[in-house]
Protein backbone atom coordinates (compact mmCIF):
# COMPACT_ATOMS: atom_id res chain seq x y z
CA UNK A 1 0.00 0.00 0.00
CA UNK A 2 1.20 3.67 -0.64
CA UNK A 3 2.41 5.32 2.30
CA UNK A 4 0.44 9.05 2.88
CA UNK A 5 3.17 11.13 0.99
CA UNK A 6 2.37 8.86 -2.10
CA UNK A 7 5.83 7.02 -2.38
CA UNK A 8 5.46 3.38 -2.66
CA UNK A 9 6.83 1.20 0.04
CA UNK A 10 10.46 -0.11 -0.98
CA UNK A 11 11.72 -3.29 -0.12
CA UNK A 12 15.37 -3.75 -1.00
CA UNK A 13 17.81 -6.41 -0.66
CA UNK A 14 21.34 -6.64 -1.14
CA UNK A 15 22.96 -3.74 1.10
CA UNK A 16 26.74 -4.25 -0.35
CA UNK A 17 29.22 -1.77 -1.68
CA UNK A 18 26.06 -0.69 -3.83
CA UNK A 19 23.34 -1.77 -2.52
CA UNK A 20 23.28 -0.05 0.87
CA UNK A 21 23.87 3.47 -0.66
CA UNK A 22 21.25 3.12 -3.05
CA UNK A 23 18.93 2.44 -0.29
CA UNK A 24 20.46 5.69 1.49
CA UNK A 25 19.00 7.24 -1.28
CA UNK A 26 16.16 6.51 -1.40
CA UNK A 27 15.85 7.13 2.65
CA UNK A 28 16.65 10.47 1.98
CA UNK A 29 14.18 11.17 -1.10
CA UNK A 30 11.42 10.19 1.46
CA UNK A 31 10.82 6.56 0.88
CA UNK A 32 9.63 4.16 3.25
CA UNK A 33 12.54 1.51 2.64
CA UNK A 34 12.56 -2.45 4.21
CA UNK A 35 16.10 -3.98 3.81
CA UNK A 36 17.61 -7.19 4.35
CA UNK A 37 20.90 -8.53 3.68
CA UNK A 38 22.95 -11.25 5.31
CA UNK A 39 25.40 -8.78 6.54
CA UNK A 40 24.05 -6.99 9.35
CA UNK A 41 26.54 -4.24 9.83
CA UNK A 42 25.04 -2.14 6.41
CA UNK A 43 21.83 -3.12 8.08
CA UNK A 44 22.66 -1.37 11.58
CA UNK A 45 23.80 1.54 9.24
CA UNK A 46 20.94 1.49 7.35
CA UNK A 47 18.25 0.97 10.39
CA UNK A 48 20.30 4.47 11.96
CA UNK A 49 19.01 6.10 9.18
CA UNK A 50 15.26 5.84 9.26
CA UNK A 51 14.84 1.94 7.05
CA UNK A 52 13.10 -0.53 8.36
CA UNK A 53 15.10 -4.46 8.73
CA UNK A 54 13.92 -7.28 7.62
CA UNK A 55 14.51 -10.88 8.77
CA UNK A 56 14.38 -11.97 5.64
CA UNK A 57 14.12 -11.32 1.87
CA UNK A 58 10.57 -12.76 2.48
CA UNK A 59 9.61 -10.16 4.92
CA UNK A 60 11.48 -7.31 3.35
CA UNK A 61 9.18 -8.38 0.20
CA UNK A 62 5.98 -8.28 2.58
CA UNK A 63 3.54 -5.94 1.25
CA UNK A 64 5.94 -3.72 -0.40
CA UNK A 65 5.23 -1.44 -3.84
CA UNK A 66 8.43 -1.95 -5.07
CA UNK A 67 10.95 -4.34 -4.35
CA UNK A 68 14.51 -4.01 -5.56
CA UNK A 69 17.57 -6.31 -5.74
CA UNK A 70 20.91 -5.78 -6.20
CA UNK A 71 22.56 -8.93 -5.63
CA UNK A 72 25.76 -10.71 -7.28
CA UNK A 73 24.69 -12.82 -10.15
CA UNK A 74 21.71 -14.38 -11.50
CA UNK A 75 21.90 -17.55 -8.86
CA UNK A 76 21.53 -14.81 -5.90
CA UNK A 77 18.77 -13.33 -7.47
CA UNK A 78 17.05 -16.03 -8.62
CA UNK A 79 17.54 -17.65 -5.06
CA UNK A 80 15.96 -14.46 -3.30
CA UNK A 81 12.85 -14.64 -5.65
CA UNK A 82 12.10 -18.21 -5.47
CA UNK A 83 14.29 -20.53 -3.15
CA UNK A 84 11.49 -21.74 -0.17
CA UNK A 85 10.34 -19.18 2.18
CA UNK A 86 11.63 -16.45 -0.26
CA UNK A 87 10.36 -13.26 -1.56
CA UNK A 88 8.38 -14.43 -4.57
CA UNK A 89 5.59 -15.51 -2.47
CA UNK A 90 5.56 -12.72 -0.35
CA UNK A 91 4.37 -10.19 -3.16
CA UNK A 92 1.43 -8.96 -3.73
CA UNK A 93 -0.33 -8.84 -6.92
CA UNK A 94 0.88 -5.65 -8.72
CA UNK A 95 3.76 -5.18 -7.14
CA UNK A 96 7.03 -5.22 -9.38
CA UNK A 97 10.27 -6.26 -9.38
CA UNK A 98 13.66 -3.82 -9.75
CA UNK A 99 16.42 -5.86 -10.60
CA UNK A 100 19.18 -3.72 -10.67
CA UNK A 101 22.46 -5.60 -10.67
CA UNK A 102 24.50 -7.14 -14.03
CA UNK A 103 22.76 -10.43 -14.70
CA UNK A 104 22.14 -12.64 -17.89
CA UNK A 105 19.54 -11.35 -20.20
CA UNK A 106 17.95 -15.08 -20.44
CA UNK A 107 17.36 -15.00 -16.78
CA UNK A 108 15.56 -11.73 -16.16
CA UNK A 109 13.49 -12.40 -19.20
CA UNK A 110 12.18 -15.82 -17.72
CA UNK A 111 11.87 -14.48 -14.57
CA UNK A 112 9.77 -11.80 -15.76
CA UNK A 113 7.51 -13.66 -17.92
CA UNK A 114 6.83 -16.31 -14.72
CA UNK A 115 6.23 -12.77 -12.88
CA UNK A 116 4.55 -11.59 -14.97
CA UNK A 117 1.87 -14.71 -14.67
CA UNK A 118 1.57 -14.33 -11.51
CA UNK A 119 0.30 -10.32 -11.52
CA UNK A 120 3.58 -8.97 -10.81
CA UNK A 121 5.78 -6.43 -12.97
CA UNK A 122 9.31 -7.05 -13.77
CA UNK A 123 11.72 -3.08 -14.60
CA UNK A 124 15.26 -4.60 -15.38
CA UNK A 125 17.25 -1.92 -14.37
CA UNK A 126 21.14 -2.16 -14.24
CA UNK A 127 23.15 0.85 -13.31
CA UNK A 128 26.50 1.71 -14.06
CA UNK A 129 28.89 4.11 -12.05
CA UNK A 130 30.48 3.01 -9.32
CA UNK A 131 30.67 3.36 -5.95
CA UNK A 132 31.11 6.82 -5.83
CA UNK A 133 27.98 6.96 -8.52
CA UNK A 134 26.06 5.17 -5.55
CA UNK A 135 26.80 7.64 -2.86
CA UNK A 136 26.28 10.45 -5.11
CA UNK A 137 23.13 9.18 -6.41
CA UNK A 138 24.17 10.04 -9.76
CA UNK A 139 24.30 6.07 -11.34
CA UNK A 140 23.32 5.27 -14.82
CA UNK A 141 20.17 3.26 -15.19
CA UNK A 142 19.43 1.49 -17.60
CA UNK A 143 15.64 0.61 -17.40
CA UNK A 144 14.06 -2.21 -19.71
CA UNK A 145 10.56 -3.00 -19.65
CA UNK A 146 6.68 -1.53 -20.25
CA UNK A 147 6.74 2.05 -20.71
CA UNK A 148 4.01 2.19 -18.23
CA UNK A 149 6.17 0.04 -15.57
CA UNK A 150 9.21 2.22 -16.25
CA UNK A 151 6.70 5.83 -15.38
CA UNK A 152 5.38 4.00 -12.20
CA UNK A 153 8.62 3.52 -11.40
CA UNK A 154 11.14 6.41 -12.50
CA UNK A 155 10.75 9.02 -9.54
CA UNK A 156 12.32 6.36 -7.49
CA UNK A 157 14.89 5.49 -9.70
CA UNK A 158 15.68 8.99 -10.14
CA UNK A 159 16.79 9.16 -6.31
CA UNK A 160 19.18 6.23 -6.87
CA UNK A 161 20.40 7.31 -10.37
CA UNK A 162 20.29 11.07 -11.91
CA UNK A 163 20.46 9.43 -15.62
CA UNK A 164 17.63 7.45 -15.69
CA UNK A 165 16.53 5.96 -19.15
CA UNK A 166 14.05 4.03 -20.82
CA UNK A 167 16.12 1.89 -23.15
CA UNK A 168 13.37 -0.42 -24.51
CA UNK A 169 10.05 -2.39 -23.71
CA UNK A 170 11.30 -5.40 -22.83
CA UNK A 171 12.39 -7.20 -19.76
CA UNK A 172 16.56 -8.11 -21.31
CA UNK A 173 16.85 -4.98 -22.83
CA UNK A 174 18.36 -3.08 -19.74
CA UNK A 175 20.83 -6.27 -19.62
CA UNK A 176 21.57 -5.97 -23.32
CA UNK A 177 22.77 -2.16 -23.01
CA UNK A 178 24.49 -3.07 -19.54
CA UNK A 179 26.25 -5.72 -20.87
CA UNK A 180 27.87 -3.45 -23.62
CA UNK A 181 28.88 -1.60 -21.20
CA UNK A 182 30.99 -4.31 -19.44
CA UNK A 183 32.08 -5.18 -22.59
CA UNK A 184 34.05 -1.95 -23.00
CA UNK A 185 34.33 -1.68 -19.50
CA UNK A 186 36.83 -4.70 -19.36
CA UNK A 187 38.62 -4.50 -22.22
CA UNK A 188 39.50 -0.88 -21.32
CA UNK A 189 40.83 -2.19 -17.77
CA UNK A 190 42.81 -4.36 -20.13
CA UNK A 191 44.40 -1.80 -22.09
CA UNK A 192 44.60 0.36 -19.21
CA UNK A 193 46.52 -2.28 -16.86
CA UNK A 194 48.86 -3.09 -20.23
CA UNK A 195 49.67 0.37 -21.11
CA UNK A 196 50.97 1.04 -16.85
CA UNK A 197 52.74 -2.05 -17.06
CA UNK A 198 54.19 -1.26 -20.66
CA UNK A 199 55.55 2.06 -19.76
CA UNK A 200 57.09 1.11 -16.33
CA UNK A 201 58.94 -2.14 -18.49
CA UNK A 202 60.24 0.84 -20.96
CA UNK A 203 61.87 2.75 -17.96
CA UNK A 204 58.59 5.24 -17.59
CA UNK A 205 57.18 6.56 -14.13
CA UNK A 206 54.24 5.46 -14.35
CA UNK A 207 52.62 8.67 -12.30
CA UNK A 208 54.09 10.76 -14.96
CA UNK A 209 52.61 8.20 -17.70
CA UNK A 210 49.26 8.25 -15.95
CA UNK A 211 49.04 11.97 -16.04
CA UNK A 212 50.09 12.74 -19.38
CA UNK A 213 47.92 10.20 -21.41
CA UNK A 214 45.07 11.21 -18.56
CA UNK A 215 45.08 14.89 -20.27
CA UNK A 216 45.65 12.74 -24.10
CA UNK A 217 43.46 10.86 -26.70
CA UNK A 218 44.52 7.56 -24.92
CA UNK A 219 42.34 8.30 -21.97
CA UNK A 220 39.22 6.58 -20.82
CA UNK A 221 37.33 7.04 -17.88
CA UNK A 222 38.37 3.27 -16.81
CA UNK A 223 41.92 4.57 -17.05
CA UNK A 224 41.37 7.71 -14.76
CA UNK A 225 39.10 5.58 -12.26
CA UNK A 226 41.24 3.04 -11.78
CA UNK A 227 44.74 4.12 -12.42
CA UNK A 228 45.19 5.46 -9.19
CA UNK A 229 44.35 2.33 -7.40
CA UNK A 230 46.92 0.26 -10.06
CA UNK A 231 49.62 3.18 -9.02
CA UNK A 232 48.94 2.51 -5.36
CA UNK A 233 48.21 -1.07 -5.59
CA UNK A 234 45.45 -0.06 -3.39
CA UNK A 235 43.20 -3.42 -3.82
CA UNK A 236 41.74 -4.07 -0.93
CA UNK A 237 39.07 -4.16 0.29
CA UNK A 238 37.64 -3.64 -3.19
CA UNK A 239 35.27 -0.73 -4.77
CA UNK A 240 34.68 -3.21 -7.55
CA UNK A 241 36.23 -7.10 -7.17
CA UNK A 242 37.67 -8.97 -9.90
CA UNK A 243 35.54 -11.46 -9.76
CA UNK A 244 32.68 -9.37 -10.35
CA UNK A 245 33.75 -8.15 -13.52
CA UNK A 246 34.63 -12.03 -14.68
CA UNK A 247 31.19 -13.01 -14.01
CA UNK A 248 29.82 -10.01 -15.84
CA UNK A 249 32.03 -11.40 -18.61
CA UNK A 250 30.52 -14.57 -18.75
CA UNK A 251 27.54 -13.32 -19.43
CA UNK A 252 28.68 -11.15 -22.31
CA UNK A 253 29.56 -13.48 -24.25
CA UNK A 254 26.73 -16.20 -23.37
CA UNK A 255 24.36 -13.20 -25.10
CA UNK A 256 27.13 -13.33 -27.84
CA UNK A 257 26.87 -16.83 -28.59
CA UNK A 258 23.21 -16.69 -28.03
CA UNK A 259 23.14 -14.24 -30.79
CA UNK A 260 25.93 -15.65 -33.12
CA UNK A 261 27.95 -12.91 -32.74
CA UNK A 262 31.91 -12.95 -32.79
CA UNK A 263 33.50 -10.77 -29.66
CA UNK A 264 37.32 -10.84 -30.35
CA UNK A 265 38.24 -8.77 -27.80
CA UNK A 266 36.21 -9.12 -24.63
CA UNK A 267 36.75 -12.86 -25.32
CA UNK A 268 40.30 -12.38 -25.49
CA UNK A 269 40.20 -10.17 -22.44
CA UNK A 270 37.90 -12.94 -19.99
CA UNK A 271 40.98 -15.37 -20.52
CA UNK A 272 42.78 -12.54 -18.54
CA UNK A 273 40.55 -11.87 -16.28
CA UNK A 274 40.38 -15.68 -15.62
CA UNK A 275 43.95 -15.90 -14.90
CA UNK A 276 43.79 -13.81 -12.38
CA UNK A 277 40.94 -15.60 -10.63
CA UNK A 278 43.48 -18.35 -10.77
CA UNK A 279 45.89 -16.47 -9.26
CA UNK A 280 43.87 -15.64 -6.29
CA UNK A 281 43.03 -12.41 -6.75
CA UNK A 282 39.41 -12.41 -7.33
CA UNK A 283 38.14 -10.98 -4.17
CA UNK A 284 40.27 -8.13 -5.09
CA UNK A 285 39.43 -5.02 -6.84
CA UNK A 286 39.68 -5.26 -10.33
CA UNK A 287 42.48 -2.54 -10.80
CA UNK A 288 44.60 -5.71 -9.47
CA UNK A 289 44.89 -6.55 -13.11
CA UNK A 290 47.88 -4.81 -13.69
CA UNK A 291 49.33 -7.46 -11.37
CA UNK A 292 48.12 -10.15 -13.47
CA UNK A 293 49.59 -8.35 -16.50
CA UNK A 294 53.09 -8.12 -15.17
CA UNK A 295 53.03 -11.61 -14.23
CA UNK A 296 52.03 -12.49 -17.26
CA UNK A 297 55.04 -10.28 -18.91
CA UNK A 298 57.50 -11.77 -16.24
CA UNK A 299 58.10 -8.20 -14.70
CA UNK A 300 56.97 -8.39 -10.84
CA UNK A 301 57.93 -10.41 -7.88
CA UNK A 302 55.22 -12.85 -8.42
CA UNK A 303 53.44 -11.61 -5.86
CA UNK A 304 50.79 -13.90 -4.56
CA UNK A 305 46.93 -12.40 -3.46
CA UNK A 306 48.18 -12.89 0.27
CA UNK A 307 51.29 -10.69 -0.29
CA UNK A 308 49.32 -7.92 -2.43
CA UNK A 309 46.62 -8.54 0.21
CA UNK A 310 48.69 -7.47 3.22
CA UNK A 311 50.60 -4.18 1.59
CA UNK A 312 46.97 -2.62 0.96
CA UNK A 313 43.97 -0.56 2.89
CA UNK A 314 42.77 -3.50 4.53
CA UNK A 315 41.04 -7.12 4.16
CA UNK A 316 39.76 -8.37 0.79
CA UNK A 317 35.84 -8.47 0.90
CA UNK A 318 33.02 -9.98 -2.00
Amino acid sequence: MNQPDNKPAVGFVGAGVMGRPMASSLLRAGYPVTVYDIDPAPLQALAAEGASIAASAAAAAQGCDLFITMLVDDAQFTATLFEPGNAAASLKAGATVIGMSTMSRNTVQTVAQWLSGRGVHYLDAPVSGGEKGARAATLTIMAGGPVEVFAACRPALLAIGANTVHVGPDAGDGQAVKLVNQLMVATQLLVAAEALAFGAKLGLDKDMLFDIIGRSAGSSWIFSDRGPRMLAESFAPPRSALAILNKDMGYVLDAADRAGFPLLLPALAQQVYKMGMAMGYGRLDDAVLIKVVERLAGADNQDGAGDIQSRTAGPAAA
